[in-house]
């Protein structure tokens, strides 16, 4: 249901009848009162995002963190299954808790492995889209270079009469 703007036909609304003046998203009744607190937390400040080279630095330190969590919940793994194994057939409640710990760990590795390999696909997506940045700042370069190239040439051109060719 979309919101009727003052002329519409609101008619008594009062006070806050100029809250409501567009159909879709921009009203409602604690707009006005909002838009102070909006600038106080800084509402319509555009930041910028990190650059490339830091986003690339801080999934590689994120990917380093994760990798030690590897090898950890790996231990942890080895840890329960010869807890399992040693308790074995003597206590088998204890044996039995040892094995769902284990299997508890086997699904946060499994996580883990999953969330470094999408790090790792942002990493090179980054660094992909960074080298691509290049090359195209480059192929810029050299276009314009050719540009000039070809207005010097053009240039001599004219400068010569009719009877002198011009070799491109």
């Amino acid at each position: 249901m979309s919101r009727r703007r003052p002329e519409e036909g609101l008619g008594k609304a009062g006070p806050c009848a100029e809250v409501w003046r567009t159909p879709r998203g921009g009203g409602g009744i604690g707009e006005l009162a909002m838009s102070g607190l909006g600038r106080l937390f800084g509402k319509g400040k555009k930041e910028k995002g990190p650059t490339p080279e830091e986003a690339i630095q801080k999934l590689k330190e994120t990917e380093k963190i994760l990798i030690k969590k590897q090898e950890f919940l790996e231990q942890k793994i080895q840890q329960e299954l010869q807890t399992a194994k040693k308790y074995g057939t003597k206590n088998k409640r204890a044996a039995l808790q040892a094995l769902r710990r284990k299997k508890r760990f086997e699904q946060q590795l499994a996580q883990t492995d999953g969330t470094l390999s999408t790090l790792e696909f942002q990493r090179e997506a980054i660094e992909n889209a960074t080298t691509n940045a290049e090359v195209l700042r480059t192929m810029e370069l050299a276009a314009q270079g050719m540009k000039k190239a070809y207005q010097d040439i053009f240039f001599r051109c004219l400068g010569h009469s009719r009877e002198q060719r011009c070799l491109l």
